[in-house]
């Protein structure tokens, strides 16, 4: 009797883990946004808004090694990073000029297609990290 309470303990424990696991950096607070601004900033006095995310298959698992890329439409400037294992990326800003708004991020990688972006931007946070999580799906035979 003491094991299946046990089991049913750690089952609910992996699960509330797992709920945690997939919701927005922004449950985290503030603090993680100071913190990447704050090293931001020491790299480059003139940067923008931040980027960070996931890139994530439609089951939530992340995708290692693809590429987000952030454009400035109007002049087609480009930065981009790498995800590491577990989907995530980084993205220092662009001149502190340019508005978050005016940047649009994509993801890819090879036998992947971006299925979604979704953004998020915390209002009373200065430089205004920007929080980009993408949706990829793999590339069917019949998708081509």
């Amino acid at each position: 009797m003491r094991h299946g309470k046990i089991t049913g303990l750690c089952a609910g424990l992996a699960m509330a883990a797992a709920a945690f696991a997939i919701q927005p950096a922004f449950a985290n607070g503030g603090d993680f946004f100071e913190e990447l601004a704050l090293h931001a900033l020491e790299e480059n006095p003139n940067m923008g808004s931040p980027y960070f995310g996931f890139a994530r298959d439609a089951r939530g698992r992340g995708v290692n090694g693809a590429t987000v890329t952030a454009t400035v439409k109007a002049t087609g400037e480009t930065k981009s990073a790498q995800t590491n294992i577990l989907g995530h990326y980084k993205l220092y800003g662009f001149d502190k000029s340019i508005s978050s708004d005016d940047v649009e991020l994509t993801c890819s990688k090879d036998g992947f297609t971006q299925a979604s972006m979704v953004r998020e931007v915390m209002e009373d946070r200065p430089m205004q990290p920007v929080e980009a999580n993408c949706v990829m799906a793999p590339v069917t035979a019949d998708a081509s």
